[in-house]
């Protein structure tokens, strides 16, 4: 029969050192052997971090009753092969999903459950019950604040929590952290320490440091796996307490993250003391104690000092007075008064016996000899006495001296600990506001927000990359691609949110740095879906839209959750007129993400081209409410009002979008056009030449104001603007031009209609193609040479 415990150590050494195979190999002797709970586990963990995942959910399934913790593991099996319901069965053990059952999960797997509720939460989001996972979301929170992930992942639901109130360490400093009190440390001052899943860590005293603590922190595994006498135990396991709770100066905790600047990283006096410098401070008070306890000892007492030494030099036991015996004292301080008991001396033998082993029974003494061995008895008894008394207390000062010394080590290790947890919260408080901005699509408070963290956190690739997609939402490209390109430079192997970059660089038009970053990502990875969108975002911006579609059909292949994937290939079909599948993949987009507002946009911008503008209406309506933000959708619902005679909403809903955003050229553009149809021509002048500034090279906007100049009576000026809208686009302004001067070739201009205009509808359609690029981010604005 195998011994469990050696072979159990053996197996997580295994794992903690990658070698998977042997892992398997030894969990399924150990499953062979004993068929329990704990082997099973360990088997199907040994599965699951080597790939096999199946495996895992196979074997865990084949017992449904087992431990809690077979039964998290089933069900984060369960979840990644998207068997939802069976995760959420493991999970709950057939109980209705509700506030109850949540309680039951907290019951049933203890520190465990905050996990569990994550795990649970994220099945609800997949079964679309959202208003249970923001449930489930909030408890798990609640119970362990340290899930920023959870944190995240409740933001993207819509939902507002407060970061202030969720990342507290109220309520949770002894089962998260895992300080224990003082009266624990006086229980284990003679006994070695190893540390359990449900043991502190910090529940040691000073004589513990250097001793070499087994534990159980990383693995399941329980006391008995220490105390088997398996020696080999991986390094990770076997770690002095003094590596694991020494706290110094140059490494700060997190307690002083919400500095500004290096310069404040202090902590207080006590605080910044490591364990070695308050053990020799109690190392030093305990030598202080002695050697005023040796001076106690060799100070002479009244009744010592006329008294003679009991026996004689030959005697087999030293005189209590002696300086050995007072060293043998300091040198033990446990070691009892026995040397100095009554009967601790021998009688001195005799000598003439014939047998010299045995004792020679003493005769009875004479009157003079007993009262002179009463008095010397009296004296010894006194002087036995004082010693004991002496010895008591000396051992008592050092024992509580000891016990002092470890409760001022644990709350000096407490409040380091608690300290650093503080700051790890003040700073996830910090970041959690921002990102909640940033998940309401407030970009500019989102960008203060993250720009008050401290410099070290703030330069970190994680918080440029929100940065750059704040930056994107506001259709500040230029600055977007600053940061996700400082972000390339310095992790080439990033591969997060580079699809976004890829969308900013296609609006800017830079081909060559595109291409760049689709080459480096299929050189990096190509199981990535990211990968396949950056790649179709290029031969977009080649415009190979057939190449585009093919490798954006990759991208969905490789991951079919990804939302953004769908959206841009909707994209795509659109530039090439296959309307219904392109209203097919948004709708996909919606149906994994419902905040995806991009793809809301896509059905009605599909839509609009149909002039089903009531439908188109509702769709823009739709993402607007998710994103109210975003001037491009304001705008979009603007033409689509105006195509619907509601030129007065229309003039308000562009008045909206231009304050929200000033430099818009495509809100300008459609409010002079608006002005122009409602024959305000003065006013339609104006706005086209502040649009020209903006965006000097765009011969719709030349071709517009020689409409307008026409009208006015300016025939030169639009001879002008007109010959220099040619010049910018021959192909596309030529025949607006003729209808423009002759009413034959078309319809007449005074028949001018936004939506229904050749300079409209082209406007609108070059408007559309640029949204296919739009992500995560915001709806980009037109760019110089597509309006």
């Amino acid at each position: 029969m195998i011994v469990q415990e050696p072979v159990k150590a053996a197996i997580w050494h295994c794992l903690e050192n990658y070698d998977y195979l042997d892992a398997v190999f030894l969990s399924e002797r150990l499953y062979a052997e004993v068929k329990t709970d704990d082997s099973l586990f360990i088997l199907a963990t040994a599965y699951y971090r080597s790939g096999k995942i199946d495996h895992a959910y196979h074997v865990l399934k084949d017992r449904p009753e087992s431990s809690p913790q077979c039964r998290y593991l089933l069900g984060n099996c369960a979840y990644e092969m998207q068997k939802y319901s069976e995760a959420e069965e493991a999970l709950l053990e057939n109980r209705v999903t509700s506030s109850s059952s949540f309680d039951n999960v907290i019951s049933d797997f203890g520190e465990q459950a905050s996990f569990v509720l994550f795990l649970l939460a994220k099945i609800l989001v997949k079964t679309e019950r959202r208003a249970k996972a923001a449930e489930a979301f909030r408890k798990a929170l609640k119970l362990n604040p340290f899930l920023w992930s959870c944190f995240v992942e409740l933001c993207n639901l819509g939902e507002k929590p407060n970061p202030n109130s969720i990342f507290q360490l109220t309520g949770i400093e002894n089962s998260m952290l895992n300080i224990s009190n003082v009266e624990n440390v006086t229980t284990h001052l003679d006994t070695p320490t190893f540390i359990t899943p449900q043991q502190p860590v910090l529940n040691v005293s000073k004589h513990h440091l250097n001793t070499n603590i087994c534990g159980t922190d990383e693995t399941p595994l329980a006391n008995s796996v220490c105390l088997s006498g398996f020696g080999l135990l991986p390094l990770s396991r076997i770690k002095p307490l003094r590596t694991r709770l020494e706290f110094s100066g140059s490494s700060p905790t997190f307690g002083q993250l919400a500095c500004d600047s290096p310069d404040n990283f202090a902590l207080s006096p006590v605080v910044s003391q490591t364990l070695t410098e308050v053990n020799d401070q109690h190392k030093s008070l305990a030598k202080k104690v002695r050697a005023h306890m040796g001076h106690l000892i060799n100070r002479k007492e009244p009744h010592l000092q006329n008294s003679k030494p009991v026996f004689s030099q030959s005697s087999n036991t030293l005189s209590p007075s002696t300086p050995q015996a007072i060293d043998n004292i300091q040198s033990n301080v446990r070691r009892s008064s026995r040397l100095f008991s009554s009967h601790s001396y021998s009688v001195k033998e005799n000598n003439k016996s014939p047998n010299r082993n045995k004792f020679v029974t003493p005769k009875s003494p004479s009157r003079k000899t007993k009262q002179r061995l009463t008095k010397c008895n009296i004296n010894k008894t006194d002087t036995e006495n004082a010693k004991n008394r002496m010895d008591k207390e000396k051992n008592e000062t050092v024992t509580s001296v000891d016990v002092k010394a470890s409760a001022i080590s644990l709350s000096l290790n407490q409040q380091a600990i608690k300290q650093s947890a503080e700051g790890l919260m003040s700073l996830l408080r910090d970041m959690g506001r921002a990102y909640l901005h940033l998940s309401q699509f407030n970009c500019k408070l989102a960008i203060e927000e993250f720009s008050n963290l401290p410099n070290h956190h703030y330069k970190t690739s994680w918080v440029y990359s929100m940065i750059g997609l704040a930056c994107f939402e506001m259709a500040d490209y230029e600055t977007s691609v600053k940061y996700f390109s400082e972000i390339h430079d310095r992790e080439p192997y990033r591969i997060e949110h580079m699809d976004i970059y890829s969308s900013a660089l296609w609006h800017l038009q830079k081909e060559v740095a595109l291409s760049a970053l689709a080459q480096d990502l299929i050189n990096l990875n190509k199981n990535s879906s990211i990968t396949w969108c950056v790649n179709g975002n290029c031969f977009s911006l080649h415009k190979e839209h057939d190449t585009a579609i093919k490798f954006l059909q990759r991208a969905v292949q490789v991951d079919p959750s990804c939302a953004y994937a769908y959206t841009l290939l909707g994209h795509e079909y659109i530039m090439t007129e296959e309307l219904d599948k392109a209203i097919s993949c948004f709708r996909n987009a919606i149906r994994i993400n419902p905040r995806h507002y991009n793809a809301w946009f896509g059905i009605g911008t599909i839509y609009s081209k149909q002039e089903r503008f009531t439908l188109a209406e509702i769709h823009y309506w739709k993402a607007l409410c998710i994103n109210p933000n975003n001037s491009v959708l304001m705008c979009h619902v603007g033409v689509v009002q105006h195509a619907l005679k509601k030129t007065e909403k229309a003039l308000n809903t562009f008045n909206a979008a231009i304050n929200k955003d000033s430099k818009n050229p495509l809100c300008k553009f459609h409010r002079g056009s608006i002005y122009f149809a409602m024959g305000r021509h003065q006013e339609a002048l104006k706005e086209l030449e502040e649009l020209k500034e903006i965006v000097p090279k765009e011969s719709l906007v030349y071709y517009l104001i020689g409409k307008v100049h026409k009208k006015l009576g300016n025939t030169d000026l639009a001879l002008m603007h007109f010959s220099w809208a040619t010049d910018l686009d021959p192909k596309g302004a030529s025949s607006q031009i003729r209808e423009a001067f002759d009413p034959a070739v078309g319809r007449s201009t005074t028949d001018f209609e936004l939506p229904n205009s050749p300079a409209a509808e082209e406007c609108q359609s070059e408007s559309n193609s640029v949204q296919q690029q739009d992500g995560y981010g915001g709806l980009p604005e037109d760019s110089d040479d597509s309006l």
